[in-house]
């Protein structure tokens, strides 16, 4: 994609003396003489950089850039005003993520061409940067759901594995007792359920130490994603 900007000022003159000024220059330029119109424009295509006055009819400067900053997050904010306050110039470069602020009347040449060409690298590390950061987003979301799924499907297993002991249990006053000859006595009959439920344990155990060892996976995968 080739480089381009979108300058923003109520003043024709000033919109005219920007774009004489960078005649030559291998840069896409659009203008807006408010903040409504610059809005328009930003819907319709995504500008490397915003150069932008304050003070405007409707949406100003100040405005503008809360704008651009909250819903095109990689332009990069350059203003050019005639007055701008210390306490502005701190809000905006500190609170704005402006880039740089320059007053009229300046050096083009001197001054403005160069940071141009720092804004133009400044947003292409913008670009990288919060693709990297998409990137990483994307990839905590899918171990997130992976780890519900598996969450699922343990917490289903465990279940299964409950009803299912609870269920052999019932049956153990009906399992090897109907299979002696003779009547047993209580201790025999202690023994016996005892016996049976060692079964069910020992038929339950590779299953439980199924589940152990998953349990320890999911926090081993955590420990490594976090």
């Amino acid at each position: 994609m080739g480089r381009n900007l979108l300058f923003v000022n109520k003043h024709r003159e000033i919109i005219t003396e920007f774009l004489r000024e960078m005649a030559g220059k291998e840069i896409q330029i659009d203008t807006a003489e408010d903040g409504a119109a610059a809005a328009a424009l930003l819907k319709r295509r995504e500008y490397q950089v915003l150069v932008t006055g304050l003070t405007m009819e409707g949406c100003n400067g100040e405005q503008l850039i809360t704008y651009v900053n909250e819903t095109y997050p990689n332009t990069v904010c350059i203003i050019y005003t005639t007055n701008v306050s210390a306490a502005q110039l701190h809000f905006f470069i500190n609170k704005r993520n402006v880039f740089r602020v320059f007053l009229r009347p300046m050096n083009f040449h001197m001054e403005f061409t160069g940071a141009l060409e720092e804004a133009f690298e400044y947003y292409e590390i913008k670009v990288r940067d919060n693709e990297k950061k998409a990137l990483r987003q994307e990839k905590q979301q899918e171990y997130k759901e992976r780890m519900e799924e598996l969450e699922r499907r343990l917490e289903n297993q465990r279940h299964i594995r409950g009803e299912m002991v609870r269920y052999m249990r019932r049956l153990t006053i009906f399992s090897l007792k109907e299979y002696t000859g003779d009547r047993l006595s209580p201790e025999e009959e202690k023994r016996l359920e005892k016996f049976e439920l060692g079964l069910i344990e020992l038929c339950c155990k590779n299953e439980e130490e199924a589940l152990q060892k998953a349990e320890k996976a999911v926090l081993r995968i955590g420990e490594v994603v976090r």
